[in-house]
């Protein structure tokens, strides 16, 4: 059943994520989020390792990487390569590893999300970066309403752009 899935991992340095957790778990966050008690233990970080750990050991991801296109270009280099899931060649080829990394995406946003979209066999458009109309805000709030206090950057957000860095 699992070899029926692309998966796909996002993941945040501790340092940022940690925190921000955290953050959430005390006044005035806790009260909005329900959570009063800090325990690193369910930052979750221990279990997704397991998981990746066992879907590679497994072969159901590795060892091709989702921004290998095959061509010697790797990172955020823009090519034309097809890179997508193809399950009839995973075993010749190795099944993808799509690993997001939360600091690539809020760098590059557009870059990062072309190559997802390539990973999981889906057109890219540059729409998909924009929730700027009230339909998109309300699939937004709905999606993330399970989690109140822990989304409401990006639900008062209209789109992703690239993060700007101040120089000191």
């Amino acid at each position: 059943m699992l070899a029926k899935f692309h998966f796909t991992f996002l993941i945040r340095d501790p340092h940022s994520s940690i925190p921000s957790y955290y953050r959430c778990t005390m006044p005035p966050l806790d009260k909005l989020t329900g959570f009063y008690n800090f325990d690193p233990l369910e930052a979750g970080y221990d279990e997704i390792r397991r998981v990746f750990d066992y879907l590679q050991k497994i072969g159901q991801v590795g060892p091709r990487h989702a921004n290998d296109t095959g061509n010697g270009t790797h990172g955020n280099e823009t090519n034309d390569a097809t890179n997508v899931y193809d399950s009839a060649n995973a075993n010749k080829e190795g099944v993808e590893i799509c690993v997001v990394d939360a600091d690539d995406l809020l760098d590059d946003p557009e870059g990062i999300i072309k190559t997802f979209c390539k990973s999981v066999n889906l057109k890219f458009e540059p729409e998909m970066l924009k929730w700027d109309n009230q339909q998109d805000q309300a699939r937004a709030k709905k999606a993330f309403e399970k989690w109140p206090g822990f989304h409401e950057d990006v639900i008062n957000s209209k789109g992703l752009k690239p993060r700007s860095y101040v120089s000191c």
